[in-house]
C-alpha cells in the first residue's frame, strides 16, 4: 500500500514536471527575450508574433486535446510528445530564421498542447478521488513549478558562464532543455498509465459510464459553469502572461542589470510558481474557505489592490525593493490561483468521462491571452515610452483581475444554488 502511494506521487511528479517544462522553449522569451533579440536577430515585435503564433495554434488545439485525453493512451501521448518537443528544440538551437521559428512554434503547439496538455491534467486528476482534486491540482502546479524552477536556475547558471556576446550561451540553454525533454519522455513511458480505461468514480465503485461521443462537446458547451470556469482561467492567465515581462520592467523602469533582472525573473516566474501552487491547495483544504472558487476570488481582490499600487508607482518609480515587492505579491496571487483554477472544474462536479473535453474547452477560452497579450505588449514596448507601455500593461492586468472577481462570484453562486437544490427534502418521502 505504501509502495503504491509512493508510486502515485512519483507518477504525479513526472506528469507535472513534464507538463511544466515542456512549454519552456515555446516560452523562451519569458527569461531570454533580450538574448533572443541579440543572438537570433528578432525585434521585440517579431518575438511577440512568434509567441502569438504559438498562442493561436494552441487555441485551435486545446479543444481536440481534450478529446485525445478522453480517447487515447496517456502513456503513449506523453512519451511521444516529450521526445518530439526535445527534437524540435535541437532544431531551434541552430538559430533558424523567422519563418522557420514560426513553423517550430506551430509544431511546439502540436506536441505540447494537442498531445500533452489535457492528457497531463486528466492523468493527474485520475490519481486522486473527488475530495483530493484540490490537493492534486495544487501539488501538480507546485511540482510543475519545481521542475521549471530547477531547470531555469541550472540553465541560467550555464548561460552566465559565457561571455555576454557569446551566441553559444543561448544555444547551450536550448540544447539542455531539449535533452531533458527526451529523458522525461522516456520516464513517462515507464510510469504513466494508459488512463482511458479507468471507469472508477471518487467513491471507488465501478460505474457504467457511456463512451465518449463528439456530441458531448455540445453538452459541455451548454453548461454555464464551463463558461464561468473559462473566464476565471482567462483572467488569471492574463496576469500570468503579464508577469512574464517582469524582467523587462525591472530593467527598463528601475535600471537593474540584465543578469540581476533575469535572476529576479526566475524568482518571480519560477520559484514563486513552485511555492504558491501547493499553498493554494493547502489554503483550500485547511482554511475555512474550503472552496477553490472562493480562494481564487480572495486572491483576485489582493491582485486588484496590488495592480492599483503598481499603477501608482509606475508614474515615479523609486525604490526597486518596492517594485519587486509588489510584483512578488501579484505573483503570489496569480500562481496560487493557477494551482486552483482547474480544481474549479472538479468542484463543479464535472463527470470524469468528459473531464478531458471540459478541460480542453475551458483552455480554448481561458488561454486566449496567449494570442493577444504578447504582440500587444511587444508593440507598446517598441512604440511607446517605457512608463506609458507598462502603465497600459498594468491596466490590462487590472481589467483581467476584475473579470476573475465577477466570474468567481457567478460560479460560486451557481454551485451554491445547485447544492441547495440537492439538499431540499422530498415531501413525498416524508
Amino acid at each position: 500500500m505504501q509502495n503504491n502511494n509512493f508510486r502515485r506521487w512519483l507518477t504525479l511528479a513526472i506528469i507535472s514536471i513534464s507538463g511544466g517544462v515542456s512549454f519552456d522553449l515555446a516560452y523562451l522569451r519569458y527569461i531570454y527575450q533580450i538574448p533572443m533579440a541579440k543572438f537570433m536577430g528578432f525585434t521585440n515585435t517579431e518575438i511577440g508574433f512568434i509567441m502569438s503564433t504559438f498562442g493561436i495554434a494552441a487555441i485551435i488545439l486545446y479543444a481536440p486535446s481534450g478529446v485525445i485525453a478522453d480517447k487515447f493512451s496517456h502513456r503513449k501521448m506523453m512519451t511521444f510528445a516529450m521526445i518530439a518537443t526535445g527534437l524540435l528544440g535541437l532544431l531551434m538551437s541552430v538559430y533558424p530564421p523567422f519563418w522557420v521559428m514560426i513553423l517550430i512554434q506551430v509544431a511546439f503547439a502540436i506536441t505540447t498542447i494537442l498531445m500533452l496538455w489535457s492528457v497531463s491534467i486528466k492523468a493527474a486528476s485520475l490519481l486522486g478521488n473527488h475530495e483530493e482534486q484540490g490537493k492534486i491540482m495544487g501539488w501538480m502546479e507546485g511540482l510543475r513549478g519545481v521542475g521549471v524552477m530547477l531547470l531555469a536556475v541550472f540553465t541560467m547558471w550555464v548561460f552566465s558562464l559565457f561571455m555576454p556576446d557569446d551566441p553559444s550561451s543561448l544555444k547551450s540553454v536550448i540544447m539542455i532543455y531539449s535533452v531533458v525533454y527526451i529523458l522525461l519522455g522516456i520516464l513517462c513511458w515507464f510510469f504513466v498509465s494508459d488512463g482511458y480505461t479507468s471507469r472508477t468514480e471518487s467513491d471507488g465503485e465501478k460505474k457504467d459510464k457511456p463512451a465518449f461521443k463528439l456530441s458531448d462537446i455540445l453538452s459541455v458547451l451548454k453548461i454555464s459553469t464551463t463558461w464561468y470556469c473559462s473566464m476565471i482561467i482567462f483572467g488569471v492567465y492574463t496576469i500570468y502572461a503579464i508577469l512574464s515581462y517582469s524582467t523587462n520592467y525591472l530593467t527598463e523602469m528601475y535600471g537593474m542589470t540584465l543578469v540581476a533582472a533575469s535572476y529576479m525573473g526566475i524568482v518571480i516566474n519560477k520559484i514563486f510558481r513552485a511555492m504558491c501552487g501547493p499553498l493554494g491547495g493547502l489554503v483550500t483544504t485547511y482554511s475555512r474557505f474550503k472552496s477553490p472558487t472562493r480562494v481564487i476570488q480572495f486572491l483576485a481582490a489582493i491582485g486588484a489592490i496590488t495592480l492599483g499600487a503598481l499603477l501608482f508607482t509606475n508614474q515615479n518609480p523609486g525604490s526597486v525593493v518596492v517594485g519587486i515587492g509588489l510584483i512578488l505579491l501579484l505573483a503570489f496571487a496569480c500562481y496560487a490561483s493557477r494551482g486552483l483554477y482547474f480544481a474549479c472544474i472538479g468542484e463543479a462536479r464535472t463527470p470524469k468521462y468528459i473531464m478531458g473535453t471540459t478541460v480542453g474547452i475551458c483552455s480554448v477560452i481561458g488561454f486566449l491571452p496567449d494570442v493577444f497579450v504578447y504582440p500587444t505588449v511587444g508593440y507598446w514596448q517598441d512604440s511607446l515610452p517605457p512608463a506609458e507601455a507598462y502603465r497600459n500593461m498594468w491596466l490590462m492586468g487590472l481589467g483581467a483581475t476584475c473579470l476573475v472577481i465577477v466570474f468567481t462570484f457567478l460560479l460560486f453562486n451557481n454551485m451554491k444554488r445547485a447544492s441547495q437544490q440537492t439538499t431540499i427534502p422530498n415531501p413525498v418521502m416524508e
